[in-house]
């Protein structure tokens, strides 16, 4: 009797429970319809009901969609999270084929908790929009969410309050990749991004290589995403093959843990990150004792900081979105076993104790454009414009010498008619008996053009130019031009020198091709750079090229990163690279950078 009257307590409860959330989407379904005719809200209710244009290509601010509703109370938030085979742009539109079904009975949805874990906006609140696009735009940088949308639903044309509907859209949670790094190596990732819709994420990495001893190696890592709503993220991991921060030039295994909390929107109080880790090389390529650099080391990373400046509105009666970030860093890497070989002047450095101290004094204004196909087949992007202005100072004790440090760095984002520009200047030094040395020097231009629509492809185009130099370089190492440095798929320890030029041309063509979900883009780059020396101008330098083409494929249901099968072209080499090369990257991440705030640090470490 008693377990019969428990079984229908429980069910009276989740009958009212059900009910009582069936009202609120009933008050929301209602208060849109109830509402049609007001512009933004007849917006809000076709993408809801109707089929959107195919693939819009569309460039707007975030908040504009909310600033009507400015001030307004928030009654109710309403979580609508939906299957990974529906869109937020059109709940209407389901493609379930057996291979989604079967994906279907596989995965999990997000539960509606770890979204409220993973909101900042609150109920009773008045509305500001520029917090709930900072919401939007946070929710879809989650790595297990594609697509989120906030709907504001009036409740009535005198009403001083507004619900709110919050749709998200999951990716595929389960994911794996094969990629064959080299002809005797291979690497492949199983991982479960979502567990149980809990935010909670599982990794394995597997290594296979025939000229390594043991020839298998692993990695294991477990990532938390916010956790007990705090927005602090938090990972813990094992690795034998070199995936976790690694200082050394050998194959290190290393166990470490990550605390982190982003700056994930202007009015957050405070951000920052602890780690902790310890590191060690194994000989797992049999070199001879004469050759191989026994070491281990730890790192232990701190920084933190907080916000202040005017939240609300201005004089102007507008927004007031210029902040100011005060924030300190402490970083310590020490060598419990030094290298026993002989090491290069180079190397000598790489295996130094280093101690790092820093503040940092940031002013910065922040908003964002939400686009399509910067780097992604058709997901939604958010790109950041607005200013940085910081200035840092402190100390660092590397190589025997403690050296006080200062830098400034300037950034600039803006959009125009759909083209993106950006601008970086960063200059920072020492001082060491009244004097500066190893001062640095890098200025980083960003161009991507608007997207060309045409009928059968896509297409946007990029340019990156970039100047560094360093003047009365002491003991910091040179500037190199590999990969990301100048030119990708170089990978050569010779090329250094104390001034770099560099500039890169490539083209996004977003195909129409599919294959059972994948999309394809056809990439061709052009790589340049020029290399001087200590006592040479960069005309005297070395002119380097590189030319390559590139397909990627991602499927924006899944939760793994993007393919990428790239050829090379090198006209000019040095030591053993070759004039031709052909690179397979399969968990490739590539998307727009977004981040408000980074860690205090040198320009060039």
């Amino acid at each position: 009797m008693m377990v019969r009257l428990l079984a229908i307590s429980c069910l009276s409860f989740l009958f009212l429970s059900t009910g009582v959330l069936a009202q609120k989407k009933d008050s929301i379904s209602s208060g849109i319809k109830k509402n049609k005719n007001s512009d933004l809200t007849e917006k809000a209710f076709k993408s809801i009901v109707r089929k959107p244009e195919a693939d819009t290509v569309f460039n707007f601010k975030s908040e504009e969609a909310f600033i009507p509703y400015e001030g307004k109370i928030i009654r109710h938030i309403i979580i609508e999270p939906l299957r990974f085979y529906k869109t937020v742009l059109d709940t209407s539109k389901i493609t379930r084929s057996k291979f989604i079904q079967f994906g279907e009975s596989l995965h999990t949805d997000t539960r509606e908790q770890t979204l409220k874990n993973n909101l900042f906006i609150k109920e009773g609140k008045p509305l500001n929009p520029y917090r709930l696009a900072d919401n939007e735009r946070y929710l879809r940088d989650i790595n297990f969410i594609k697509d989120a949308r906030i709907f504001v639903v009036p409740l009535g044309d005198n009403s001083d309050s507004v619900d709110l509907l919050v749709m998200t859209r999951d990716v595929f949670s389960l994911g794996a990749s094969l990629d064959p790094s080299s002809p005797s190596a291979v690497n492949w990732l199983l991982q479960e991004g979502n567990f149980l819709g809990t935010g909670l994420r599982f990794a394995y990495t597997g290594l296979y290589d025939s000229d390594r001893r043991p020839e298998f190696g692993s990695a294991y890592l477990i990532h938390q995403n916010s956790i007990r709503g705090s927005f602090i993220n938090g990972t813990i991991g094992y690795t034998n093959i070199n995936t976790a921060r690694s200082m050394g030039n050998e194959n290190e295994a290393a166990v470490y843990m990550r605390l982190d909390r982003p700056l994930f929107m202007p009015y957050a109080r405070w951000a920052g990150g602890v780690e902790w880790s310890t590191n060690w090389s194994n000989n797992v390529f049999v070199k001879p004792d004469t050759l191989f650099a026994r070491y281990a080391y730890s790192i232990q990373d701190y920084w933190g900081g907080i916000t202040f400046g005017e939240i609300g509105l201005s004089n102007e009666k507008k927004e007031n979105r210029n902040r100011r970030f005060l924030s300190a860093r402490v970083l310590d890497q020490h060598f419990i076993k030094n290298p026993d070989i002989a090491l290069s002047p180079r190397n000598n450095l790489l295996y130094s104790n280093r101690t790092l101290a820093l503040t940092q004094f940031t002013l910065f204004r922040q908003d964002y454009y939400k686009t399509k196909y910067i780097y992604g087949f058709g997901r939604t992007e958010d790109v950041p414009y607005g200013y940085s202005i910081s200035f840092t100072a402190g100390w660092e004790k590397q190589f025997g010498l403690e050296r006080p440090y200062s830098g400034t760095e300037i950034r600039k984002t803006f959009t125009n008619n759909g083209n993106i520009i950006s601008f970086d200047t960063q200059l920072g030094g020492y001082f060491r008996n009244k004097e500066v040395e190893d001062m640095s020097l890098q200025f980083t231009a960003n161009y991507f053009t608007k997207l060309y629509d045409f009928t059968t492809y896509k297409v946007r185009n990029s340019v990156e130019v970039s100047l560094g130099k360093f003047i009365r370089r002491s003991i910091k190492n040179p500037l190199d031009i590999n990969n990301e440095n100048g030119i990708q798929g170089f990978r050569t320890d010779s090329l250094t020198g104390d001034s770099r030029l560099r500039a890169r041309f490539q083209a996004l063509v977003f195909t129409n091709w599919k294959l059972i979900g994948f999309n394809f883009a056809v990439v061709p780059q052009f790589d340049f750079a020029v290399l001087a020396q200590r006592n040479e101008t960069l005309f005297n330098g070395r002119f380097f090229q590189g030319y390559s083409l590139g397909l990627r494929t991602r499927n924006e249901n899944l939760i793994f990163n993007t393919i990428e099968v790239r050829g090379y072209l090198f006209p000019s080499t040095v030591e053993n690279i070759g004039h031709f090369r052909i690179n397979v990257s399969a968990n490739l991440r590539i998307k727009y950078p977004t981040e408000l705030i980074r860690a205090p640090d040198t320009i060039f470490n």
